[in-house]
């Protein structure tokens, strides 16, 4: 039996973190900065995209170290033809105005500062009024920020809600870092352009390993892949820190000045002070350029996890790769409309080692259950999980005896009764758990066969289990979870190299040919697992891993976690699923922070608590709560700006 031993802290990452080390991240609120906010006050440019009789909000940020309540007068400068609208306001920054026309409106604001020549300051404000169209929602969409990323051919919007970007130019090579806060929200960011290999996992993995090593953070869920709106490949990772107290601009801080050697510049004020912080990271690869851009983005662990507070998707707004674009791309808006026809469904495998070195990641599993239970339902997924014994009996699975039965996702004893069978022994030693997971005999430490030998003995039944009582559900997005601290050679030598016709006659094949196998059969694979190779997928030390990783998956580094990361890493795969078994899938991508969402003629906000969320890498529209979730039969409408190419 295999003890742990853990080569990289995440697939290929060359840099492990400190497990209990707190690194002192407190240092001067201005990061070192010797720079000086600019004395003249400045508007940020507010352009807004609506349609004809919608009311349009309209709110000014001016940027400037004494801000001012009143002493704001708004006017209508230039309109439509035939246009009656006005602008009204109480005389402060805020203002509404209803176009009547279709074409644009130019609104004038003179504000109460005083640039240096004497004169007033005044900030152009522009609203956008397309014809009324029964797809779109009443919606008034505020245009981001775009910024240019020094030394290259790319841009990023921020939403309206972060500051101005800051631009550092002058990193080697023509490289540069862009700088945003979200203080309102916790939540700071950073855009990095860097030279890169033509190899995704080798830029990515050195540049997480980097990002492990600045903050001494541990690594959450690692490895999931994807391909932007413009084709461009990449790798997003997550990972925790532990820190004295600080603050999520000091983090970002950190980061900039260790990794990219650049400085960020001062942020703005506001951020609260905690002690254990949530770091996404993104890296985006243009291989004809041998060049890369980063996103990361950081906020406090307890904002983020908050599904009241908009930390959550405001982190994932930057990281998510929908604000990036090339420079030639315009901002442009479009409208649809879907109609909700069915139940969102899903069955979920948990396909567990259980040898004897499992037995604390096992019960690491069952500390989970209930949040994953409540994630699961907050989402209005109607699910079922079964756990299964990671056996490799090739000639198949005895589903009556001693009876496979799923745990259904309604059950308020489901929980405890994923507690009770995803550990081999007593969960947390309670006397009344006999549960352990479901018997397949052939060792017990092949995840990945077992997936796959469950998932075949399970469609050989469903034609004859017309309740799906022992079988997939017709149409249920299928998901499987790997947990395993052994070796892939386990699962390689145990089933797939029995069986080289159909698996291949390499390691490397065998490994490809089950990703495939995955892939083909509908699963999302995530897993919890070790890595023994620092050789890039596929190898077959790795098997369970690059299995989960080849099928656009990500894993949790089994190594490194203890109950805060694998907590937080369950919930962002309730996130995927949820995601892939949405029907709300939209035509573009979009830049999500812009979403708008109606559930027939009510909109509904944006929120991980009662409202609607995006999800990536389904691009699709996810509901949580009950309050605006769709029945059967309602249509959904959404608007949002997207990228366009010129």
């Amino acid at each position: 039996m295999l003890r742990r031993v853990i080569v990289v802290c995440a697939a290929l990452v060359s840099a492990c973190g400190s497990k209990t080390g707190l690194r002192d991240l407190r240092f001067a609120a201005d990061a070192s900065v010797s720079d000086v906010a600019p004395v003249e006050p400045a508007c940020r440019p507010l352009r807004v995209r609506t349609r004809v009789g919608v009311e349009v909000p309209l709110a000014l940020d001016v940027d400037d170290a004494a801000p001012r309540a009143t002493g704001y007068v708004w006017s209508v400068r230039q309109a439509p033809a035939r246009s009656r609208a006005m602008v009204s306001s109480a005389g402060d920054r805020s203002a509404r105005i209803t176009p009547d026309v279709a074409g644009t409106y130019d609104v004038a604001v003179t504000t109460p500062y005083t640039l240096s020549t004497g004169e007033a300051l005044q900030c152009p404000v522009s609203i956008v009024a397309d014809p009324a169209d029964p797809l779109c929602p009443e919606y008034a969409l505020v245009e981001p920020a775009r910024v240019v990323l020094p030394g290259s051919p790319m841009q990023f919007a921020f939403e309206s809600v972060w500051s101005t970007p800051r631009v550092n130019a002058g990193g080697a090579e023509g490289t540069g870092i862009v700088a945003s806060d979200d203080a309102a929200d916790d939540v700071a960011a950073l855009v990095w352009e860097l030279p890169a290999t033509r190899d995704l996992d080798a830029t990515a993995g050195e540049l997480e390993g980097r990002v492990v090593s600045a903050l001494g953070a541990t690594p959450v869920l690692v490895g999931r892949e994807g391909t932007t709106h413009e084709g461009l490949r990449y790798r997003r990772s997550s990972f925790r820190v532990a820190a004295l107290p600080t603050t999520a601009a000091v983090v970002r801080d950190r980061v900039a000045r260790d990794v990219t050697g650049l400085n960020p510049g001062p942020y703005e004020q506001g951020f609260s002070t905690q002690r254990a912080f949530v770091i996404d990271v993104t890296t985006v690869l243009r291989p004809g350029d041998r060049r890369a851009v980063m996103l990361l983005a950081t906020a406090p662990e307890a904002a983020f996890d908050d599904p009241a507070r908009a930390t959550a998707y405001r982190l994932q707004d930057v990281t998510n790769t929908s604000g990036i674009a090339q420079r030639a791309a315009a901002l442009d808006v479009t409208c649809q409309r879907t109609t909700a026809t069915r139940t969102v469904t899903a069955d979920f495998l948990w396909l567990v080692d259980t040898s004897r070195s499992m037995e604390d990641d096992q019960e690491r599993l069952g500390n989970t259950a209930e949040r994953f239970f409540r994630e699961m339902n907050a989402a209005g997924i109607d699910f079922r999980v079964g756990v299964m014994q990671a056996g490799s009996r090739s000639d198949g699975l005895d589903l009556d005896t001693p009876g496979f039965g799923w745990i259904n996702g309604a059950d308020p004893m489901g929980p405890q009764q994923l507690a009770w069978q995803v550990t081999y022994r007593p969960f947390r030693e309670q006397r009344e758990d006999t549960l352990s997971p479901y018997p397949l005999e052939g060792q017990e430490e092949e995840p990945v066969a077992a997936g796959v030998v469950t998932t075949e003995a399970m469609d050989r039944r469903a034609p004859a289990d017309p309740t799906s009582r022992r079988s997939f559900r017709p149409g249920a997005t299928r998901a499987a979870f790997f947990v395993t601290d052994e070796i892939g050679t386990n699962d390689d030598g145990r089933y797939f190299s029995r069986d080289l016709a159909r698996w291949g006659a390499t390691g490397p094949e065998r490994v490809r040919a089950a990703t495939r196998w995955y892939n083909d059969n509908g699963f999302l694979t995530f897993g919890m697992a070790n890595l023994f190779s620092r050789a890039q997928c596929p190898n077959v030390e790795n098997f369970a891993a690059c299995v989960v990783i080849g099928n656009g998956g990500a894993y949790i580094p089994l190594g490194t976690a203890l109950d805060a990361e694998v907590s937080a890493a369950l919930s962002r795969i309730v996130d995927a699923v949820a995601g892939a078994a949405s029907e709300f899938t939209l035509q573009h991508a979009p830049v999500s922070a812009t979403l708008r969402v109606a559930v027939e003629a009510r909109l509904a906000p944006r929120s991980r608590a009662d409202g609607f969320d995006w999800n990536q890498d389904a691009q699709t529209i996810v509901f949580r709560g009950n309050t605006y979730r769709p029945r059967r039969g309602q249509s959904v409408r959404s608007a949002y700006f997207w990228w366009v190419r010129r």
